[in-house]
């Protein structure tokens, strides 16, 4: 049996940043596990993309306050985050132009450089787009995306010269909360603590089924492609989503010239993570969504698709994730059901849940995340429905 202070269960961005912002505060004998390698669950099917436009406030706070840290990394962490700086143009229909509007001035108000534009200003920076059914646009000058390896290993090796216990290839295979100590079985033996952090995403409920808890977050499978126009495709155009169809897709670029798209809706809901590890994107979904970007980007009406993959996100029923003290276990914590958001959002998270976790003044509040809100009626409504725009 060893022991520790703080136990963090999960080696993704968000558990690393967690990990790293712990010791940083001051948190003395602190261990992170990861079941396979830093960076080889959710995290690593992320697109990495950083932007500030949500209609729900928390989310948007987190989101501005991560993108400075991201923006700064290396003075703010240490290491490399390899952030790429694009803009972010939103692209809606008519029906979403108010909430549009009021995301664009409180982003403004929060020092994001945000402005509506007009098709032919837009064009000017973005000159494939087809805007000819878009009623509304906005543009983020600042939002861009990260290397999401480079971002999550630099958060780790920081987090060890700080006195970090980083164990890899080390599963949860049991968790016991019932005593005067909590008890992490892993397959070297126990470590017991007075507190465990856990940030295992799409596994979270999977590790907790143990001590008789289930967060109310399910599991889907989402889809991204990559694909190629015989058109150069340019390294600094703007990030694009679209609000237009049901799908809210969205698009940056990439390197190799290709382009990388996913989807903003729900997705095929799955029981088992581990299920995807195999998964092809079929056909059907690379022509389906070909055909979407066809149509906003003409350029790519005969576009060859590149490359493809399956990640899972951890959805909860409001889309917003579940952050904090678990109710009835004292010394448990949580961070989980981020519902696409969680890259985007790692630095401050896990600034927050450390400093909660400590005692500490917090300052971004996660209070909105609470994992009790759903019992308490609080949910978290965006503006645009189902769909991790929100």
């Amino acid at each position: 049996m060893s022991t520790a202070d703080i136990v963090v269960i999960g080696g993704g961005v968000i558990g690393a940043s967690t990990a790293f912002n712990l010791a940083r505060q001051g948190a003395k004998n602190v261990v992170m596990l990861e079941r396979r390698a830093v960076c080889s669950g959710g995290t690593a099917r992320s697109c990495a993309i950083c932007r500030t436009h949500y209609s729900v406030p928390s989310n948007r706070v987190h989101a501005v306050e991560s993108l400075k840290v991201f923006e700064n990394f290396r003075e703010i962490v240490g290491g490399e985050a390899g952030f790429h700086r694009t803009g972010y143009l939103i692209l809606g229909p008519e029906a979403h132009r108010a909430p549009m509007l009021e995301v664009f001035q409180a982003q403004n108000e929060l020092g994001i450089d945000t402005a509506v534009l007009t098709p032919a200003e837009t064009r000017r920076i973005h000159p494939l787009l087809n805007l000819d059914d878009v009623e509304v646009i906005g543009y983020d000058t600042r939002a861009g995306y990260c290397d999401l390896r480079l971002t999550t290993s630099s958060y780790v090796r920081r987090a060890q010269d700080l006195g970090v216990r980083v164990q890899t290839h080390t599963p949860v295979l049991g968790l016991n909360t019932s005593g005067r100590l909590r008890q992490v079985q892993t397959p070297s033996g126990l470590i017991e603590t007075p507190v465990v952090v856990l940030i295992a995403g799409p596994w979270t409920n999977a590790i907790a089924q143990g001590i008789g808890v289930r967060f109310p977050c399910e599991i889907s499978r989402h889809k991204v492609i990559t694909l190629r126009a015989a058109q150069p495709y340019d390294l600094d155009w703007p990030t694009v989503k679209d609000l237009t169809d049901p799908n809210k897709i969205y698009f940056r670029s990439e390197t190799g010239g290709v382009v990388l798209v996913g989807t903003g809706d729900h997705g095929d809901p799955i029981e088992d993570a581990d299920a995807l590890s195999d998964d092809q994107v079929d056909t059907a979904h690379v022509e389906r969504i070909g055909a979407l970007v066809a149509h906003r980007m003409p350029a790519f009406a005969n576009a060859q698709y590149t490359a493809g993959w399956i990640g899972p996100y951890d959805i909860t029923p409001d889309w917003n994730p579940l952050i904090g003290a678990v109710s009835g276990h004292e010394g448990l914590y949580l961070a989980a059901g981020f519902s696409g958001h969680g890259f985007k959002m790692a630095p401050t998270v896990g600034e927050s849940l450390a400093q909660t976790i400590l005692g500490q003044p917090v300052r971004v509040s996660i209070d909105a995340y609470s994992p009790t809100r759903f019992a308490e009626g609080k949910v978290l409504r965006g503006a645009y429905g189902v769909g991790s725009i929100s």
